[in-house]
């Protein structure tokens, strides 16, 4: 973590990051809110941002053609249907936060809760290993429209730590062994305006105990430096891994979901007209959701995962790092 500290910078764990110079804010502000993760996440920053983590897979294999030049298409021979570009759904965006210096992003999405200010996003994206960073969460990101519907801050507590919910054994056991548990929930803040999250761009719905198998599953994410997020559609299967990890995951084959769609929420029972569906996973889990971009896999959305959810919702004070295993 950088020395210097911005007041309003937060993290998951209660530090503080430096910013640019170039995009700092004009002044301090005490408290992380929607006015000062707006002057922080200016369209420069979010554009300059890049995935988060980088141990999945960064870059593409197929060669890019002048008309073709951001990689719009993204339809290309592979392990699962082809994936292609589109401008994104309304609940799900991108989840930025500052690591020294840097800035990166995860996919997230807003789920449906009673008090209208919850998204999820994978726990290895907002775990300690993440680093340090003021939270925001951007619904409906793309280069051309940055903040379309504006920008939500990760709401903190009285100390100054970021409301991000990850279950102990996540933190407790790392990336291999808590790979069951690598899913987090976190509480935004509101929108400069006051309107909560969920009101301004609707959500989808938590549905734990569904399984494993479904056959048709709709992805939406937002891969390394694109444009736009990324979309496909596919059945998944179980897998169970032999190298060691604990547990059983879903497996979905779909073209291309490179590192920054780690989060990306698994939509069962999609309406195409409202956009809507059942989440039944996220990309993350084993390998933090798979060692290929061609393939993705999800941790099992069962009852830890809806406790998790429950805690988040209820505002119980979460895990942290370094604490006592339950």
């Amino acid at each position: 973590m950088a020395a210097g500290m911005v007041a309003g910078l937060v993290t998951t764990s209660g530090g503080a990051g430096t910013a640019a110079a170039a995009d700092a804010p004009k002044q301090a502000t005490p408290h992380w809110t929607a006015a000062a993760a707006h002057r922080f996440w200016t369209d420069r920053r979010m554009a300059a941002a890049k995935p988060l983590p980088e141990d999945r897979p960064s870059a593409r294999t197929e060669t890019r053609t002048p008309t073709d030049p951001a990689g719009s298409l993204a339809r290309r021979a592979g392990t699962g249907p082809g994936s292609s570009h589109f401008g994104g759904l309304p609940m799900i965006g991108r989840m930025y936060v500052q690591r020294g210096s840097g800035s990166y992003f995860c996919t997230a999405s807003v789920i449906n809760s009673r008090h209208h200010n919850v998204v999820m996003t994978a726990g290895h994206c907002l775990d300690s290993r993440a680093g340090a960073g003021s939270l925001a969460f951007v619904p409906q990101w793309t280069a051309t429209t940055p903040r379309p519907h504006g920008i939500f801050p990760v709401a903190t507590d009285s100390q100054g730590h970021s409301q991000v919910w990850i279950d102990q054994r996540y933190y407790d056991r790392g990336h291999v062994k808590g790979a069951p548990w690598d899913v987090a929930f976190a509480r935004l803040g509101t929108r400069s305006d006051g309107k909560q999250a969920q009101d301004v761009v609707g959500g989808n719905t938590l549905a734990p105990g569904r399984g494993y198998v479904f056959p048709k599953i709709r992805l939406v994410g937002y891969p390394n430096s694109d444009r736009q997020p990324l979309t496909c559609t596919n059945s998944t299967t179980r897998f169970t891994p032999n190298d060691g990890a604990p547990g059983s995951y879903l497996k979905i084959a779909c073209n291309d979901y490179r590192s920054g769609t780690s989060g990306t929420p698994f939509l069962a029972n999609f309406d195409t007209r409202t956009g809507r569906g059942d989440v039944v996973g996220s990309i993350g889990g084993w390998k933090t959701g798979g060692p290929t971009a061609d393939v993705s896999y999800s941790p099992n959305f069962g009852s830890d995962i809806k406790r998790l959810y429950d805690a988040a919702v209820a505002g119980t004070p979460p895990a942290r790092p370094g604490a006592q295993p339950r």
